[in-house]
């Protein structure tokens, strides 16, 4: 009988940590005509003008700022933008490497996402197929398939809300029902980040 691997799961930001600098700020705040210390300035202006969570504020000022520009903001050019975000040296093959090393261990390795980025641009990424999960700031899209709401916004404490959510297996955002269930975690979990 083959031997039951344990579980382990490892949590990425995604920003500075898989990539260097800001995803917007490769491809799409270029697009839109503007510096990003600018767009940057501006939507904490706006966080601050409105008490506005951060992330939602730079989130609308993406789609407002893309409206002004005629810069398409649908599911299909986010994963285009998202395809242009250079990667730090060594992360395209670490994966394959960590979990060889996992294996060999008796340790069944996943990898989450849980980044304040935009989750359509990381599916652009040539590692998006390497995550189990991926939480990060995403924008809903109406029935045009153009984005028109932030779906989902990660800040950086709301964070910790998926890595319990990893620990517990309840992985649908918009599921609960597991959540509060009393029992054993479902896995380990380490997070890296860098902050």
């Amino acid at each position: 009988m083959a031997k039951k691997l344990i579980p382990m799961a490892i949590s990425y930001d995604f920003d500075g940590t898989l990539a260097p600098g800001n995803m917007q700020e490769y491809d799409f705040i270029p697009a839109l005509d503007i510096k990003p210390s600018e767009f940057w300035k501006e939507s904490g202006q706006l966080a601050e003008k409105h008490e506005m969570d951060q992330i939602l504020a730079y989130m609308r000022l993406m789609l407002e700022e893309a409206g002004k520009a005629k810069v398409a903001v649908r599911r299909a050019e986010f994963k285009s933008f998202g395809a242009k975000i250079e990667l730090f040296p060594g992360v395209r093959d670490w994966f394959k490497r960590i979990n060889a090393y996992a294996k060999s261990k008796g340790v069944r390795l996943e990898h989450f996402i849980i980044s304040s980025g935009i989750r359509e641009m990381v599916e652009g990424t040539p590692i998006y197929r390497e995550f189990k999960k991926v939480y990060a700031s995403g924008f809903m899209f109406d029935h045009n398939g153009v984005a028109c709401w932030p779906a989902l916004a990660v800040n950086y404490t709301t964070k910790t809300q998926y890595l319990f959510r990893i620990n517990k297996g309840s992985l649908d955002v918009h599921d609960n029902s597991v959540i509060n269930r009393f029992g054993h975690c479902k896995c380990w979990s380490i997070l890296a980040s860098s902050i």
